[in-house]
């Protein structure tokens, strides 16, 4: 099973979130984030003659309200090798408690490189610091704020699959995915996010996007599940 590689650091403190005084007696929600598929519909645009597969790679930065974040890479190590019409299977991801009150925002950016590069995760932490400092509106993050985090990665040859986030919130002990926003080339094909949001319990919840960068049809799937 890929593992992930994961830094975590103190966030700025963020104003009007993490409210978790307003539930002194609801538990923190404990939830399993997993990416449930990766598929690759269409592969990314060639970088030549035999150029058969994709490697594609996924950063992750999770930014809460309650000033706290944590960036990882999927895999650890290397990348991921995909074939045409290949799906890959269900990967645990992280582990998430949600104290009572506050907000989660998660950007997940898939991007496609058959080089490694060392930046990829130092990359990642930076956008995840770019999203803690856009936080006081808590907002899904824009395509013009990731694009210049990601370009380190862009500008020396990544193909840029495409990113979007989730919104996990725990309102009272009842913890809600409140939306499955699309931040850059991507459309949402399903989502549990209606009516202001959808309560995830025990059976999980899951939504899927597609994702269309660098000439590609991916199909992401993420789930959650509270534990």
């Amino acid at each position: 099973m890929p593992q992930l590689r994961t830094t975590s650091a103190r966030a700025l403190t963020v104003l009007g979130l993490g409210a978790s005084a307003r539930y002194p007696a609801a538990p923190a929600a404990q939830v399993s984030l997993d990416l449930a598929t990766l598929h690759a519909a269409a592969l990314s645009a060639s970088r030549g003659a035999g150029d058969s597969t994709d490697a594609p790679y996924v950063l992750i930065s999770i930014v809460s309200g309650n000033g706290r974040s944590t960036t990882m890479e999927m895999p650890a190590t290397g990348h991921y090798t995909i074939h045409l019409d290949q799906a890959l299977g269900s990967t645990p991801i992280t582990k998430l408690d949600i104290a009572p009150g506050d907000t989660v925002r998660i950007l997940f950016s898939v991007l496609e490189n058959n080089t490694l590069a060392d930046n990829e995760l130092p990359v990642a932490t930076a956008t995840t610091r770019t999203l803690t400092e856009q936080q006081p509106r808590f907002g899904a993050p824009a395509a013009n704020v990731v694009t210049p985090a990601l370009a380190p990665l862009t500008s020396t040859g990544a193909h840029w699959l495409g990113s979007a986030s989730v919104l996990l919130s725990n309102l009272d002990g009842k913890l809600v995915w409140g939306a499955f926003d699309c931040v850059q080339s991507c459309k949402v094909l399903s989502s549990p996010a209606k009516d202001g949001g959808s309560e995830v319990d025990a059976g999980g919840a899951s939504g899927v996007v597609e994702l269309s960068g660098s000439s590609a049809t991916y199909h992401m799937k993420v789930s959650a599940k509270r534990t």
